[in-house]
């Protein structure tokens, strides 16, 4: 059982780093039993947030994103975020297109797209014996 664990890694914005942040979410939904299923569409969500991010932090000239991903006994939330100093009036908004929010959608429990940041939350399906 894991009450509460915080993890949190920065890459390069670069578009070469969304297979860690994949990869680094299937592995701590493995970690909280998630099903197969449910590990599926927790990498296909850190895929599509992480690279929403990336793009628009290299649109920006912002040189770094920052990872976070809590872990409580049945979720696991992940953020994908350029710090907030680096944010300035003049950048556009983060903008979150149809197909991606419909993607999002489907295989989360939550999420939120900010300026620079996009957030996750999904919950492990309650265990049926």
């Amino acid at each position: 059982m894991i009450d509460k664990t915080e993890i949190t890694v920065t890459i390069p914005a670069s578009s070469r780093f969304v297979a860690l942040a994949r990869v680094t979410a299937a592995s701590l939904a493995a970690e909280l039993d998630f099903t197969v299923d449910e590990i599926s569409d927790v990498t296909v969500a850190a895929d599509e947030v992480t690279s929403l991010v990336i793009e628009w932090a290299e649109d920006n000239e912002i040189p770094l994103v920052q990872l976070r991903y809590q872990l409580r006994d049945d979720t696991l939330e992940m953020e994908a975020a350029v710090e907030t100093a680096t944010l300035t009036a003049s950048q556009e908004m983060l903008v979150l297109d149809d197909i991606t929010r419909q993607i999002l959608a489907a295989v989360v429990d939550a999420f939120d797209i900010r300026e620079g940041c996009g957030r996750i939350l999904k919950r492990r399906a309650a265990v049926t014996r």
